[in-house]
């Protein structure tokens, strides 16, 4: 138990002679109350005596049954037992929303008399504690017959109104703990299944690498010994065998960046080394394959904020993806300023990704079928929005099918030097 729990359940501290001090005593106590034992115990503590009661019961509603959870009384109630609603006061309270005032109890026909007879009761208040609907009850008893003083019944009713607030938190704090609890359950489920994840992938691709690169070597041996017919097996093997060295690539990037291996170092970087590295890396490769090369927006000494090697990975990735799906026309790399942020668009000609796969191609093995068997391992654009939002940098797509594709990302600017 809490030093704030101790505090609420230490009866000296209430002010017996101020019937207001002692109702802001008792809500300060619930306020620390964090569970129905911790309401039901400061309740019992303090309700008796600032009733003057000789007993008092707390009552909570099980369905249809009335559980009699706690009392303090000059002798034995009905701790612990439960009775149908329909059979008690407590039940009626409940069940009418009313306070029940009751100066003989067997003079009261709503009193089952037999169950009062072996107890020291003689008069009673019941107050219902909830509205519309009540959950629970408070008695307050004498064991002298006479009509309970109004300000002891006030004073009751004022309890019952904090013993409401005090469950209705209780009910809440419940809830949002089993929230808490189910998240923090399915965030364990997500990070157990990552972790398996991450070891398939490593396995595989330590398992593979070395075959593959075996393979690679027989058939570049292999190549120089055919010719003819037989050749176009060959460049077949190679072409298969390139796909999966990418695929073992695009793994050993998730890897990487599944256990935190890929650091990042930001530093003050010009857009024009980034772009001219770019060019050189890829303006050939385009050019070979009959695309024209364009190369937009740089000079002026505009300088990024990023990481130098991850903002290359992420622009050589989306190029050579351009690449790769155009067959004719044009690429254009295009730098352009907007506010704070300097955007690189990735443009191409090529044959486009339907709307309905446009919202998913950033996903994680996702393939926009091509018909044509160029189809791509499902983990370029994701590995590319991945590293993107490493770095913070926002990443779009737009295209329209048929007519080309644009992958936009971008990089927070560097103020330069005021103008003077």
């Amino acid at each position: 138990m809490s030093a704030a729990d101790s505090d609420a359940l230490r009866p000296s501290a209430l002010r017996d002679d101020d019937p207001l001090a002692a109702i802001v005593d008792l809500n300060e106590r619930l306020f620390f109350a964090r569970d129905l034992p911790a309401v039901i115990a400061v309740l019992r503590n303090v309700v008796r005596r600032m009733t003057g009661a000789d007993g008092i019961t707390i009552v909570l509603r099980d369905g249809d049954l009335c559980h009699y959870v706690e009392e303090d009384a000059i002798s034995p109630l009905w701790k612990g037992q439960r009775f149908p609603m329909h059979t008690c006061i407590s039940g009626w309270a409940m069940l009418t929303g009313q306070a029940a005032v009751i100066p003989d109890i067997y003079a009261d026909p709503r009193i089952p008399h037999d169950a009062y007879r072996p107890t020291f009761v003689k008069s009673l208040v019941m107050v219902p504690v909830g509205a519309p609907d009540p959950i629970a009850a408070i008695g307050a008893y004498w064991a002298t017959r006479h009509t309970p003083d109004p300000d002891a019944v006030a004073r009751l009713r004022a309890v019952a109104r904090s013993a409401a607030l005090a469950l209705s938190n209780v009910r809440l704090l419940e809830s949002l703990q089993g929230t808490a609890e189910a998240a923090q359950a399915r965030a364990m489920e997500v990070v157990r299944a990552n972790a398996a994840r991450t070891r398939l992938l490593a396995a595989l691709n330590h398992d593979l690498r070395q075959p593959i690169h075996a393979l690679t070597l027989a058939t570049d041996a292999l190549s120089r010994q055919v010719t003819g017919r037989d050749a176009a097996y060959v460049t077949t093997m190679k072409h298969c065998l390139g796909v999966a060295r990418r695929l073992l690539e695009g793994v050993q990037d998730l890897v990487r960046m599944d256990d935190g291996t890929v650091a990042v170092r930001l530093e003050d970087v010009p857009v024009d080394d980034l772009a001219t590295h770019a060019e050189a890396t890829f303006r050939l490769a385009a050019e070979a394959k009959g695309l024209r090369w364009h190369l937009e927006g740089v000079g002026g000494g505009l300088m990024v904020r990023t990481d130098r090697l991850i903002a290359s990975r992420i622009l050589h990735n989306l190029i050579d993806n351009a690449i790769k799906y155009t067959d004719r026309g044009d690429i254009r790399v295009v730098c352009r300023t907007a506010g704070d942020w300097l955007w690189i668009d990735v443009r191409d000609s090529g044959r486009g990704i339907p709307e309905s796969a446009l919202a998913d191609v950033f996903e994680e093995f996702y393939r926009v079928e091509t018909g044509d068997g160029i189809g791509g391992l499902g983990l370029g654009l994701f590995i590319v929005k991945a590293l993107a939002d490493r770095l913070g940098h926002p990443i779009t797509a737009e295209s329209r099918l048929g007519v080309g594709t644009t992958i936009s990302v971008a990089l927070p600017r560097v103020p330069g030097p005021p103008a003077g």
